[in-house]
């Protein structure tokens, strides 16, 4: 594929443009899937073109001059098939391999939807990407680049856009959610379809979605490798969409699926905002009160506490002993918020 002339009065060697859009479409797509060079090389042996890795650091990385070592057609026809794309499409600038992103968020989102509640999260954290993205110009150009090539006409193209940005299809997406996550709790604990017994059970509040997500954002997520992030957001996703902080969330969210690190403080100051909320409203009853306590208590909690630092605390909040253990129960405050919470 490459097609090397020296340039009259200059050292480097110029490289075609589309062999350089290889190499970074190579790149890109191995950032994507988190692959490392060795595992790189073995999916292209594997698709038939043995390739050693060093071949695959010279193809990404190029020398001091520019150049880059040149790919074969052996080669391309194994990235494409690698890949899962037409072979034709590897030479096309970058911002095709962005297109053809932003197009399958939208196939995740006609297909993810089905019935488990996981596959139902994925679903959502999809839709919630994609309307992001595509809210920025740049996106909607790849976009539209990338159909175009596909041979999509710009009036479908542009009805495709309106849908995905659509504000009330979104809250339909969250409504019907939200119908789920009923149909699952009256379920139980899944080992029969008998509705638990309300008596046994605190209401389920608010204030321990926040909390859960309060350690997540701001304990769990700085402290884990970018790649990690999105499992740990998958394993929250019903609990940001219950506490209404997932557009919040959401820049986190796209920068981690790309494999990028990204700030979660303000998320973290959004969760704030909403356990002040809580503290801040007149109690109408005792849940309502204890729901006040267990946002106070989280907003100070600072892990694993004696006995006396528990009556310490309780004491600085104004409350009895009891409501303290009662408000640390309806916001799954014990060792780890985020650990506690998550199991039950």
């Amino acid at each position: 594929m490459s097609d090397e002339r020296a340039e009259p009065g200059h050292g480097r060697t110029p490289r075609r443009l589309s062999e350089e859009n290889v190499a970074l479409r190579l790149a890109w797509e191995m950032r994507q899937r988190g692959w490392s060079q060795e595992r790189m090389a073995q999916e292209l042996t594997n698709a038939g073109c043995p390739t050693h890795q060093s071949a695959i650091s010279k193809i990404v990385n190029s020398k001091p001059d520019g150049s880059r070592r040149a790919i074969s057609l052996d080669e391309a026809i194994a990235m494409a098939k690698v890949f899962g794309i037409p072979l034709e499409e590897l030479p096309l600038p970058p911002e095709g391999a962005q297109g053809r992103d932003l197009h399958e968020l939208s196939r995740a989102v006609t297909q993810e939807g089905r019935d488990a509640r996981e596959q139902y999260a994925r679903f959502v954290l999809a839709w919630a990407r994609l309307r992001h993205r595509l809210s920025r110009q740049d996106d909607q150009t790849a976009y539209r680049d990338f159909l175009r090539t596909r041979r999509v006409d710009a009036d479908r193209t542009s009805k495709a856009i309106e849908t995905w940005l659509d504000a009330d299809s979104w809250r339909e997406a969250t409504a019907a959610y939200d119908v789920l996550e009923r149909t699952l709790q009256t379920m139980g604990t899944g080992r029969d379809l008998t509705p638990p017994r309300q008596e046994r059970r605190w209401r389920h509040s608010v204030v321990a979605d926040l909390l859960r997500l309060r350690d997540l954002f701001g304990r769990r997520i700085p402290g884990s490798q970018v790649r990690a992030v999105p499992a740990l957001i998958q394993d929250a996703a019903d609990v940001l969409i219950r506490s209404g902080t997932l557009e919040a969330a959401i820049p986190v969210i796209d920068s981690c699926e790309q494999g990028q690190a990204h700030a979660t403080e303000d998320v973290v100051a959004e969760i704030d905002t909403r356990l002040q909320q809580v503290i801040d409203r007149e109690p109408r009853d005792r849940l309502d009160y204890l729901e006040s306590l267990a946002a106070r208590i989280g907003l100070r909690w600072k892990g694993s506490q004696t006995k006396p630092d528990q009556e310490e605390l309780a004491a600085q909040l104004g409350a009895s002993p009891e409501d303290y253990m009662d408000a640390k129960k309806i916001g799954g405050i014990y060792r780890g918020i985020g650990s506690e919470v998550s199991r039950r």
